[in-house]
């Protein structure tokens, strides 16, 4: 059986892809990257997200592209989104498609010096997604950037070892991987391990079981070594990661592809075909 991939982390419905997605996706199904899970980012996005599943579905009857739908802390200030824009997710969050919350979390990377994060808007609106993924009995996609003890402690306060997830594009310590491993969560592994000075991540990918891995692209950011930083990406790069697990693990690609497609599944796969 040739390689089979899935994407746990893209963004096809992100403004990049909306002139040439169909041929995009030709070219990641014959890259052998057969699933893909889109991520919501704000409301409109979620949405979006859904209306490409559906369609999908309706074209080839098999199912490609799975669902989360969520709030990006960077979407969360009070001119992006309020109270009423959590009641819609709740109802979005009942589609056939949704097979996850987010991605939801915190993110304190301080982009501009004279602005600081809302830290206290990220975290009350964390806190509210959270509970929605448990009431639906969704796992959770999880970004953390700078913010990474704060997103355990509300993950350990808000009881989301209940429902599980991924931790997206995971750039923390081996060590804490280890305390999110045990809260049941997968590690999202994206381009940035195929990068030589990406050396926590990569030793983190060295120590954690494969078992407990997913892959992702991010598309259309985050592209792999061999494309420039700034190249718009597709999950066709998924075997150049794959390819850079497998080095570090030291096994085949083929262990890399069987493993992480079976925690795919079994992440978000769950009464799914």
């Amino acid at each position: 059986m040739e390689n089979r991939y899935f994407d746990t982390h893209t963004h096809y419905n992100d403004s990049r892809f909306d002139e040439d997605l169909p041929e995009v996706l030709q070219k990641v199904y014959a890259a052998g990257v057969l699933r893909d899970t889109i991520i919501g980012y704000d409301l409109e996005s979620s949405k979006k997200a859904i209306r490409l599943a559906e369609a999908q579905q309706q074209l080839e009857n098999v199912p490609r592209h799975y669902v989360a739908v969520g709030i990006h802390p960077l979407y969360t200030g009070e001119k992006d989104a309020d109270e009423s824009d959590l009641m819609a997710l709740e109802i979005l969050a009942e589609d056939p498609a949704v097979v996850a919350v987010g991605e939801i979390g915190l993110d304190y990377h301080q982009k501009i010096p004279e602005i600081s994060p809302d830290k206290e808007g990220q975290q009350w609106f964390f806190r509210k997604q959270l509970r929605i993924a448990r009431r639906a009995g969704l796992p959770v996609v999880i970004h953390s950037r700078d913010a990474m003890q704060d997103t355990l402690q509300i993950l350990e306060e808000e009881k989301a070892s209940e429902v599980g997830g991924v931790m997206h594009c995971y750039s923390g310590s081996p060590e804490m991987a280890e305390i999110f491993v045990r809260m049941g969560f997968f590690l999202g592994i994206g381009g940035t391990v195929t990068r030589p000075n990406a050396k926590k991540l990569r030793e983190t990918v060295r120590r954690i079981s494969l078992d407990n891995l997913v892959l992702e692209t991010d598309c259309p950011y985050l592209p792999p070594e061999s494309l420039p930083r700034h190249a718009r990406n597709d999950s066709s790069s998924l075997p150049e990661i794959a390819a850079a697990v497998a080095e570090l693990k030291g096994c085949s690609v083929e262990e890399v592809c069987r493993v992480t497609w079976e925690n795919a599944c079994r992440l978000f796969c769950q009464g799914k075909n």
